[in-house]
């Protein structure tokens, strides 16, 4: 077996052939044998003095420490890698690089960051196109969206981000936009929408990544659409997959996804176990939009036998999601403690937390919680 000669020009094409695998890996879910291969080139990089080349090194290893769970560290590792990128004019590296900071922040809980970093996304993609980092980068944008309850702009970064997926013909490219617009209907209470975005991304998948992918979108839009015990298998199957490849903002979605979803199904103790270690793991990498989703949802299970216990889960969860302005799961919560409070006779502070919940609603055009705050509003004493 011939091996090319150690020439520094040698050393730089063995480090671009891996950089170029990137996408591969993704697909094939290999986060951990791509890491590794990543870390032992980096000493070689570095020693090459080549920008561009370490820049492009250091945007596949902010990748992976999103998939790790590694926000922070991803955070800082993509930040220089879009300093050395464009510093030596590696518009495309660059363009990768905008792409995975913008998830490392939105999975850190930063949405504003999230949208600037699209901004320069945007103008990498002006000097250099590239569908993957397009799709995915305006695909994060949109889930940044969700979570501050922007809804008619996470739906038209969506809608931005499937016809570019169309137009390159990229079938996982396609299924990444299907999902994230399932998600964002969902999300607003357009449930049949979901459903159907959720089903068309599982008909069009075929790798692994694109699997889980589809199946956490439509699991979870089944279990609000009705049909939890249909959401809960799908979402069930999706977990040991993400824990096997340790894709961590995978796996603690789809686990506090999952506990909610046991609760819709009425399976109180499967829910708050499910519920109490995807909390652990996102607390753990510092997943803060899920902390607050799994205070909300084990305060809804203790509200029926434990009203102490979930008092503290609510306000825990306020807490939090006040902090990143994620404000639809702000107005869930402040519903959640107002139902606490009319349970415990407290009818002035439960029309206190219900009103804030209803006003956040109307200002946002959520759909379904509306009616639902309006009703338990209707039904408190006068003061």
């Amino acid at each position: 077996k011939r091996q090319l000669p150690e020439s520094k020009k040698n050393r730089q094409r063995r480090i671009s052939l891996l950089l170029n695998q990137g996408e591969v890996f993704l697909l094939l879910v290999k986060f951990s044998e791509y890491y590794e291969l990543l870390t032992r080139y980096e000493p070689i990089a570095i020693g090459l003095g080549n920008q561009a080349l370490l820049g492009a090194l250091y945007s596949r290893m902010g990748f992976c420490d999103c998939e790790f769970g590694h926000f922070d560290q991803g955070i800082k590792r993509l930040t220089k890698a879009t300093e050395l990128c464009e510093a030596a004019g590696n518009i495309e590296d660059a363009g990768y690089a905008y792409t995975w900071l913008g998830w490392n922040h939105l999975f850190a809980g930063h949405y504003d960051q999230v949208l600037a970093v699209k901004e320069e996304l945007l103008r990498t993609m002006q000097q250099q196109f590239n569908p993957r980092w397009y799709v995915r980068g305006l695909c994060a944008a949109s889930r940044a969206c969700i979570c501050l309850g922007r809804w008619d702009q996470a739906v038209e970064e969506a809608q931005k981000a499937l016809q570019a997926a169309e137009e390159s013909s990229d079938n996982s490219l396609v299924i990444f936009a299907d999902w994230t617009l399932a998600m964002v209907y969902t999300w607003r209470g357009d449930l049949n929408r979901g459903v159907e975005y959720g089903e068309l991304a599982l008909q069009k998948a075929v790798t692994p990544s694109d699997k889980a992918w589809a199946q956490r979108g439509l699991g979870w839009a089944l279990c609000r659409a009705g049909e939890a015990n249909r959401g809960v298998e799908i979402l069930a199957d999706v977990v040991p997959i993400f824990g096997a490849t340790h894709r961590m903002p995978g796996l603690i979605a789809t686990m506090c996804t999952l506990g909610a979803g046991y609760w819709l199904a009425g399976e109180d103790d499967k829910a708050r176990q499910t519920l109490e270690e995807g909390l652990e793991i996102a607390e753990q990498c510092g997943a803060v939009y899920y902390v607050g989703w799994s205070h909300r949802f084990l305060g809804e299970i203790a509200l029926k036998v434990d009203p102490a216990r979930a008092a503290s889960h609510f306000e825990k969860s306020i807490a939090v999601l006040q902090k990143i302005n994620a404000e639809n799961d702000l107005a869930l919560a402040y519903a959640g403690y107002g139902r606490l409070q009319k349970q415990q006779g407290q009818f002035a502070a439960a029309r206190e937390y219900l009103t804030k919940a209803l006003e956040i609603f109307e200002r946002l055009g959520t759909l379904i919680e509306p009616d639902e705050v309006r009703e338990i509003l209707a039904e408190l004493p006068e003061a």
